[in-house]
């Protein structure tokens, strides 16, 4: 008997030939230009099809009477049905060499840019140049050779940046484990686990689920761990700007009450607002009966929300337990909240360790106790 092999996915991508993808609206979204073909482990890639007798293939078909498949790596013959070929990974399928392929990771050797679009990945994703604004890459575990700049990157895994980051002030990254770069500069970092900076943190803000170190300096900006944050040179001293830092707290709560209470703001402007124009009369009024009603609904919604944020025990850690630790220079500026209890550190303190006592912070020395 015939068979006919039915790919299901497309056999002919080719990346050189990607063309950005049409919205519903008819408008062009020239950062969509679909890199990989993803698919997950258990997903159908290709399957034979029986011929009838004197049925013809379709143009390009493979037809054959031996049902071996032409595949490579990532992929397992159905144990159920020897006819059909699965996915035997997470990752991105190809056709490679006449091989059907499923790789788990997906290097690229050149920047992120309007050539590769945004890059959404089932696995590893590997970068060998920069990030550049605007763009988006998204997978298991992201490492990047070169620069982020003011994109978005995040992983269900670790984030590597071996460039830095110079986020211009619209960088986002998030790893749902940790994250490490050479240096970062005006972005917001997000860890589940660590964050680990090899140089310097400069005018950030930094979420760390567990414990954030600096080699070099941690200035300007915020800071927020559930355990300990080492800085290695300098804590603080950029100019004017603060620097504060806040343990003892889960940091997404944190990052998320934030959100919360900006909304919460609004919706009392607004609010606002719409009395002012209620107590002029006039049609501006009417328009406003509905508007005020919806606005004060939406006030009890984000205290709802806060309500709920944080009743939960697992919103805050053992303040006993929290470090700042310094073997360097804290200089001008330095803000270091434990809990409740809250400080500005003294300028010019050196080889000093921060830490929570009986519902104060304190200050002691050396940093580090061997």
């Amino acid at each position: 008997m015939r068979y006919v092999l039915t790919h299901h996915f497309d056999p002919d991508f080719e990346q050189r030939r990607l063309r950005p993808k049409n919205r519903e609206d008819g408008s062009v979204d020239q950062f969509d230009l679909g890199y990989v073909q993803n698919v997950a482990a258990g997903q159908l890639l290709a399957e034979w099809t029986p011929l009838a007798p004197g049925e013809d293939a379709p143009d390009g078909g493979i037809v054959s009477e031996n049902t071996a498949f032409p595949h490579g790596e990532g992929c397992k013959v159905d144990p159920d049905n020897p006819l059909r070929l699965l996915a035997a990974v997470n990752g991105h399928v190809a056709r490679i060499d006449g091989r059907i392929t499923v790789r788990e990771t997906l290097a690229i050797g050149r920047d992120i840019d309007f050539h590769t679009g945004n890059i959404v990945a089932l696995g590893d994703v590997i970068i060998g140049g920069d990030i550049r604004s605007g763009f988006t890459v998204m997978g298991r575990h992201i490492t990047v050779t070169g620069l982020v700049l003011a994109a978005r990157v995040r992983a269900m895994g670790n984030v590597t940046c071996n460039g830095g980051i110079q986020g211009g002030g619209k960088a986002t990254l998030r790893a749902g484990r940790s994250l490490r770069a050479r240096f970062c500069e005006n972005a917001v970092l997000h860890a589940a686990q660590n964050i680990l900076i090899d140089g310097s943190a400069m005018h950030c803000r930094l979420f760390a689920g567990e414990k954030l170190a600096v080699k070099g300096r941690l200035a300007g900006g915020e800071a927020y761990c559930g355990e300990a944050v080492y800085v290695g040179e300098q804590l603080g001293g950029g100019g004017q700007s603060q620097t504060r830092i806040l343990l003892g707290y889960d940091p997404e709560r944190i990052h998320k009450d934030q959100h919360i209470k900006a909304g919460l703001r609004q919706a009392l402007l607004d609010v606002e607002a719409c009395r002012v124009d209620l107590g002029r009369g006039g049609e501006a009024a009417k328009d406003c009966a509905d508007a005020l009603a919806q606005g004060e609904q939406r006030i009890e919604a984000f205290r709802r929300q806060l309500k709920r944020l944080w009743e939960s025990p697992a919103a805050t850690r053992r303040f006993s337990s929290c470090r700042v630790i310094v073997p360097g220079r804290i200089g001008a500026n330095v803000e270091v909240s434990i809990g409740e209890a809250h400080a500005v550190i003294p300028e010019d303190t050196r080889d000093a360790v921060v830490r929570y006592q009986d519902g104060e912070i304190v200050v002691e020395h050396p940093a580090l106790r061997k």
